[in-house]
């Protein structure tokens, strides 16, 4: 199941200890809190295929549970240190995170699949399950699972898959993967071309042209108030996540099957040109080998910002909500509706505006959760939270975001819904 279990003692396993991974930064606007050193033991190695680690308190801190993080998009296993693995290890839990066998331009290649996390995250919930066991001498009393954006994906994924793992999950910003919804690439396709006619890169487009392309990027999921954030999306994301994921999903399209240039976050034409109405049963086919059904086993609770310029709210995340609704699993579901929040919190630290970290919200939803399962307390009702401190009154590790969210430009609380 992995390579011989060796593991390493270590005073702190929290990243004050451990140090801050390159892949973890970046996704946090500020830094959780350490309140004390947590030692423990470490390992890492590979499991299924994929890079991983596992952290495991010291006997007299662990809380005898176990969190499975999921990671982001295509980020190696230490993606999560910040943005999860320094809460949870301060809780007691033990933690294990993989970087889905899938890390960097992997799925650059046409005979790689997203279909591989569901087999790869079982494995890797038995072998830390096992582990855990072995290590401490019994079995984890609750498993949870835990992601973001791709990784939220794949919680969902598990809960619908292999529910008898885990006692529950939280998702911030999954993904929604369906063969019949606005999936990414028929949202970053529009929003990759009409972005340079709204921002008039030729310096031609008269104000029609402009205004109609704008319509366009708000009727592909846009919010109109994240307007200001496009053009930090469009050349950390948008351009390169639609090569990607293209070259993967309909990779007989023949400007995917070229390597990447930065020239295109410049002259994105060739990219933009994807006739993604025309390929629709073409990409759906592939989809379907890896669709979210929305039938899950467990309860999960689910964070997004209605802001978010990635993973547009209106199409994934209260899509997916539809989906539980559907299989008639809404009772053990909620929708957390973020007021300007955005998809990826470290990138506030560039430009914050009237927008609001995502993430006190998600730590928040880890509590919730954990009261549902183990004391029958129910969570709060899905729906539009504009301040954290309406959703969630007690302390956070992530409460410098909160303080830092009040000094931003604007008022999250004043805008629009």
């Amino acid at each position: 199941m992995a390579q011989i279990f060796q593991v390493q003692h270590v005073p702190d396993l929290t990243t004050r200890g451990m140090g801050v991974h390159p892949d973890a930064e970046p996704l946090v606007y500020d830094n959780p809190r350490i309140d004390a050193p947590v030692p423990g033991a470490v390992w890492t190695g590979e499991v299924a295929g994929a890079q991983a680690v596992l952290r495991l308190p010291a006997p007299e801190r662990w809380n005898g549970k176990l969190i499975v993080g999921v990671t982001p998009a295509v980020r190696t296993e230490r993606s999560l240190d910040l943005l999860l693995s320094d809460i949870v290890i301060q809780h007691g839990y033990a933690f294990v995170a993989c970087d889905k066998g899938t890390p960097g331009l992997v799925l650059r290649d046409p005979a790689r699949s997203m279909a591989e996390w569901v087999p790869v995250h079982r494995t890797l919930t038995e072998f830390a399950i096992h582990q855990v066991t072995r290590h401490y001498g019994q079995a984890p009393s609750r498993v949870y699972i835990s992601g973001v954006s791709n990784g939220g994906y794949v919680t969902r994924r598990m809960l619908e898959e292999h529910p008898e793992l885990y006692d529950g999950g939280v998702e911030w910003e999954g993904v929604f993967w369906h063969p019949s919804a606005r999936h990414l690439l028929t949202t970053l396709p529009v929003w990759v071309a009409d972005y340079p006619v709204v921002a008039n890169w030729r310096g031609d487009r008269t104000p029609g042209e402009r205004a109609k392309a704008r319509e366009r990027m708000l009727e592909a999921g846009l919010h109109a108030a994240s307007e200001p954030y496009w053009h930090q999306y469009f050349l950390a994301y948008w351009v390169v996540s639609l090569w990607l994921y293209g070259r993967n999903l309909d990779p007989a399209w023949e400007p995917f099957a070229a390597d990447w240039s930065n020239d295109w976050l410049q002259d994105p034409c060739a990219l933009a040109a994807y006739p993604w109405r025309d390929r629709l049963d073409i990409v759906a086919e592939r989809v379907a080998t890896f669709a979210n059904t929305g039938n899950i086993g467990k309860p999960l609770l689910s964070v997004a910002g209605n802001w978010d310029c990635l993973v547009p709210f209106r199409h994934h995340a209260a899509a997916y909500r539809e989906a539980v609704a559907a299989q008639g699993k809404a009772h053990l579901h909620r929708m957390y509706e973020v007021e300007a929040g955005n998809h990826v919190d470290g990138m506030l630290r560039m430009a914050c505006g009237a927008q609001q970290p995502v993430q006190p919200f998600y730590e928040a939803a880890l509590y919730h959760l954990e009261r549902w399962v183990e004391q029958s307390v129910e969570p709060p009702a899905s729906g539009l939270y504009r301040r954290v401190t309406d959703f969630w009154d007690g302390p956070l590790f992530t409460a410098s975001q909160v303080r830092a969210a009040a000094g931003m430009t604007g008022d999250p609380a004043e805008q629009e819904p």
